[in-house]
């Protein structure tokens, strides 16, 4: 999910905005997209970007072996078949015949076996979802068989995103596919027309299998580092589609713009990452923790910093999976008073200090109202200037014990993987905890209920021992043109880019 404060501005401005010569009242169907991001991609290698907003800069070139549907569950598209065995630790893929990369290279079993091979070594988000892969083996052309370490339950659903995106053999592992991609998707980066960080230009794959899914003859993503001119591109009829914040929607529905909300699969608030207390030794204290949470007005800052919009919350598993529950909610009611003596309790009767970036310009609300929250129990924060191009290494080095951010959330496994496992790339401490070990060892060999039942039992010991102290799970606020319809995929942060299509007339 990244840009200044990583995935955690996943619930900041966002947009796919546009220089289409089309306007709000246009009557011409428009023939370009322009994709306007707040960070450009971290890389166009397989294995080595995000799972979030990466997306936007990824699905022009790149195939994914499914394509998720609007539902977020796996469907056929480069893989046609696919099964696991009884043990699920061997899924096999039927790949689908006669696709070509744009460089000619095929589309084929082989291919495939690359792209995973290399993708699995990869250092981010993606390449983390494939660890369990253990050997992928060419059957034939068009057979292949991918054998695990254990089961993955969001393996298949995973391989529908970033994790399964496809490039040309010949450029995997060369430095220059970082910034140049080449893949068999429905459109070119067009390097000509491009600036690497600032400005990506897509045009019309004309060899591509399934054009019939994508209608915009160019797609540009610009990089903006501005929310305002973002916001004047929308209401001047030059953009086409845009995540915005709620107190912007208004002045924009008036300007013509359509709203819609969708839920971002993000959970915002204050990541305490230092839960061994090596840098903040107050933090290791379940007490503190606790007293952290209990300080937090999360019904106020749903109120006025989200706009009443998303749901407030003290858990870190999505609302809408089974191993959300609502009572435990009522965990951290707001008690100034109750915080404090929880505080003392732990031995810090008298506060302490606590390091943190400072995401102001990003998020002056948020870290407005956890500043307010924290002095009143006696702790200070301390705010270090932030660079915003070694933000996310920094905090994965563990430089900050905590941190105003947000992490995507959708299906209680894929959290449980990015950040609750001792290996977690967000678990940066590599904090070991037997008791959350044991739960989600035990939930990777389940399906069902038991499986949600287990979910359920880890998600009542985080909460009960403050591994976090959520605030929201947000909703992403649409804006978009009357020229654009635009259908969100549940579980995605941004619609996909089939999501996209100029708006019947």
């Amino acid at each position: 999910m990244r840009k200044l404060v990583g995935i955690a501005a996943v619930t900041a401005v966002m947009a796919l905005t546009a220089c289409t010569g089309s306007s709000p009242g246009g009557s011409a169907a428009p023939t370009e997209l322009d994709i306007a991001a707040i960070a450009p991609p971290e890389s166009f290698s397989p294995g080595n970007f995000g799972t979030g907003p990466t997306t936007q800069f990824l699905q022009p070139v790149y195939d994914s072996l499914f394509r998720n549907t609007n539902e977020g569950e796996p469907a056929e598209n480069i893989v046609t078949k696919w099964s696991y065995d009884d043990t699920r630790t061997k899924l096999s893929l039927t790949i689908r015949e006669g696709v070509k990369f744009t460089d000619g290279t095929p589309l084929d079993a082989a291919a495939v076996k690359a792209n995973l091979d290399s993708a699995r070594k990869g250092t981010g988000e993606a390449g983390g979802q494939l660890r369990f892969i253990q050997e992928v083996t060419v059957t034939d052309a068009t057979n292949l068989m991918v054998t695990l370490s254990a089961p993955d339950p969001s393996l298949v659903p995973n391989l529908g995103g970033t994790a399964g995106v496809l490039a040309s053999p010949k450029a995997l592992g060369t430095p220059a596919l970082d910034t140049t991609p080449i893949g068999s998707g429905p459109y070119i980066l067009d390097a000509a027309k491009s600036q690497t960080g600032i400005k990506y230009v897509y045009t019309r794959n004309a060899d591509y299998w399934n054009a019939k899914d994508f209608p915009f003859d160019t797609v540009e993503v610009t990089v903006f580092n501005d929310n305002n001119a973002i916001l004047n591109a929308l209401r001047a009829g030059e953009a086409d589609f845009a995540v915005v914040t709620d107190k912007d929607s208004n002045s924009l529905k008036s300007a013509g713009l359509n709203i819609q909300t969708s839920p971002a699969y993000t959970t915002s608030g204050l990541y305490l990452f230092d839960r061994k207390g090596s840098l903040v030794p107050a933090l290791a204290e379940p007490k503190v923790r606790q007293a952290i949470n209990m300080a937090l007005d999360r019904d106020a800052i749903h109120a006025k910093v989200f706009g009443g919009k998303g749901k407030a919350t003290s858990q870190v598993f999505s609302s809408t999976s089974d191993a959300f529950i609502p009572e435990l909610d009522k965990k951290y009611p707001f008690d100034v008073n109750a915080a404090k003596k929880l505080l003392a309790d732990a031995g810090y009767a008298n506060g302490f200090t606590l390091p943190m970036p400072d995401v102001s310009p990003v998020y002056p609300d948020q870290q407005a109202a956890v500043t307010e929250a924290l002095t009143a129990i006696g702790v200070t924060p301390q705010y270090q200037p932030v660079n915003g191009q070694t933000f996310i290494s920094d905090l994965l080095a563990g430089k900050y014990p905590a941190a105003i951010f947000g992490l995507n959330s959708p299906r209680p496994w894929d959290f449980a993987q990015i950040a609750l496992t001792p290996e977690s790339l967000w678990n940066p401490f590599h904090v070991s905890d037997p008791t959350v070990v044991d739960l989600i060892n035990k939930a990777q060999g389940e399906t069902g209920d038991a499986q949600t039942e287990t979910f359920r039992q880890l998600n009542t010991y985080l909460v009960d021992q403050a591994w976090f102290a959520p605030y929201i799970q947000s909703d992403n606020v649409f804006a978009s043109n009357a020229e654009i319809t635009v259908t969100p995929q549940r579980y995605s942060t941004l619609p996909p880019l089939w999501g996209f299509t100029a708006s019947k007339k």
